[in-house]
């Protein structure tokens, strides 16, 4: 049952606890995160080239609300939400870099989706965010990719683009992170295939590629309600899990143009 909100007020440029003092959107629907049943650490990371400036805009206006008024129906989650431009995102709530990051490694290009995934995976894992649940509460790290072009260096999409989703991919695996893809309005084609295969498995560029315990959304159209993107990706992270079925990659849902098949890993 969602706990009652006591007096639940959070800033966007709090200093969120284990998370290296970097500065964080807090929220989540726990009173404190004494009282939460889970605590999320989640990372949302887009491509920052001209033709996402409109869906950088609109995440931007909605991300401190979003995550501070949210409600998930079956869980009391406190969340830590980082949101970062791959290259320079100035002036919106995307005011940090993965270029600029000490683990950012063979990102070099503002829409490096997969590989900014893969560093951010890898380093979640490390001293970056740190497991500071209680003793009875579970604790999660997960990573949001959000692009419209290639995973290595935009469109078109060819063999280093799955080679950059594939590295993503068993990053997110490997260091137990979980791992959501997005694909925003007007995507160069391929796009959609490759960052649903980089989130929820199948084969691709030669790989066969697991599902990385998140989901994908696919907002092609455009018609997406991001607040509600924001919140179903969040709560979805904490959900009891269940195995994923090949036929069930899209699930169409109010507001949303297309929203994945949302689960989260066993709890640990």
């Amino acid at each position: 049952m969602k706990r009652i909100l006591l007096a639940f007020v959070f800033s966007c440029l709090l200093l969120g606890p284990g998370i290296g003092g970097a500065s964080t959107i807090v929220g989540g629907d726990a009173s404190s995160m004494e009282a939460a049943d889970d605590i999320l650490d989640i990372i949302f990371i887009i491509d920052t080239s001209g033709s996402m400036s409109d869906d950088i805009a609109s995440i931007a206006s909605v991300a401190e609300t979003a995550i501070t008024d949210l409600e998930c129906p079956d869980c009391d989650v406190y969340v830590r939400a980082r949101f970062m431009g791959i290259t320079t995102a100035s002036g919106t709530v995307f005011n940090e870099t993965v270029i600029s990051q000490s683990w950012s490694g063979s990102v070099d290009h503002q829409e490096d989706n997969g590989w900014a995934a893969a560093a951010a995976a890898s380093a979640l894992s490390g001293t970056w965010w740190v497991n500071d649940a209680g003793i009875a509460q579970d604790y999660y790290r997960a990573v949001v990719t959000i692009g419209d072009e290639g995973t290595n260096n935009g469109q078109p999409v060819d063999q280093t683009d799955w080679d950059a989703a594939y590295a993503a991919n068993q990053a997110a695996i490997a260091n137990d992170v979980i791992l959501f893809s997005w694909v925003t309005n007007d995507p160069y084609p391929g796009v959609v295939d490759l960052f649903r295969i980089m989130a929820m498995g199948g084969t691709g560029g030669g790989y066969n590629f697991s599902f990385a315990g998140g989901g994908f959304v696919d907002d092609s159209a455009g018609t997406g309600d991001v607040a509600t993107t924001l919140e179903n990706i969040i709560c979805s992270s904490i959900v009891n899990p269940v195995v994923p079925e090949p036929s069930t990659f899209l699930l169409l849902g109010a507001g949303l143009a297309g929203l994945a098949y949302f689960t989260r890993r066993p709890r640990r």
